[in-house]
């Protein structure tokens, strides 16, 4: 967002920016001929270039129905996503017998999910829940991990059907993201203005991102994550006093 609302080849930055972050590691991935790890920061590379907000394909179907009213982030995102989200399942269903597709198309979702709480709801959003701050937050966090789940643990079993010696990559991703989920949240309300999107929150969003990719960096992602709760809480009191 940083870019965007800066510089004019903001996806040229943004890509420079990945590639040389990405040399060492890639370097190190060769040494160990760690394929799959490969593909995924390729994954990451035409990423940068999509505009993941599908703009012009907005949309209404029945899989927002499924989803419950305070989940609206989802239904929203799905909306504007759902010919990136839909046709990146159901191609990785098909090839799981691959063992690069389900985690690719793990790591894809999971970004893409992430983008659904950039911009800050209504605060009258807030208020139709009737729950307190840490109640609502509690909320936010089980009805992410839940829809996360639906997504995306049918495809970690279809993984282990066929390559169950490798386990571990689906389900390390699966924490990961769910992770940087919670962060996302937590970023979101601990910045919280209704109806924008939060500068602030949009640069530790981004160190959220290397967190994921650099997992050494993720025990800083988890305090800010304690941080940004406490933060939470108090920036939601001012809307939510009534419920507490």
């Amino acid at each position: 967002m940083f870019l965007k609302s800066h510089f004019s080849n903001d996806k040229i930055l943004m890509l420079t920016e990945y590639i040389v972050f990405s040399i060492p590691l890639v370097c190190c991935f060769l040494i160990h001929k760690q394929w799959i790890a490969i593909s995924e920061l390729s994954a990451l590379l035409i990423i940068v270039n999509l505009d993941l907000k599908a703009r012009h394909s907005n949309l209404n179907t029945k899989l927002q129905k499924l989803i419950p009213d305070d989940a609206f982030e989802w239904k929203a995102g799905l909306r504007k996503q759902f010919f990136i989200i839909v046709p990146v399942w159901i191609i990785a269903a098909l090839t799981s017998f691959f063992v690069g597709s389900v985690p690719i198309a793990i790591f894809i979702l999971g970004i893409s999910i992430s983008t659904f709480f950039e911009k800050c709801e209504p605060y009258q959003f807030l208020w139709s829940n009737e729950l307190s701050s840490k109640r609502l937050l509690l909320l936010k966090i089980k009805r992410q991990i839940q829809l996360f789940s639906i997504i995306v643990v049918p495809l970690i079993v279809l993984f282990l059907l066929f390559n169950f010696n490798r386990w571990y990559i689906p389900i390390a991703e699966y924490f990961l993201f769910c992770s940087l989920h919670i962060y996302s949240i937590m970023t979101k309300y601990a910045f919280f203005e209704p109806n924008i999107k939060s500068p602030a929150a949009q640069v530790f969003l981004n160190i959220g991102g290397v967190g994921l990719i650099l997992p050494i960096f993720l025990p800083v992602i988890w305090l800010l994550t304690v941080r940004f709760y406490i933060k939470s809480v108090n920036n939601l009191n001012f809307f939510l006093d009534d419920y507490n």
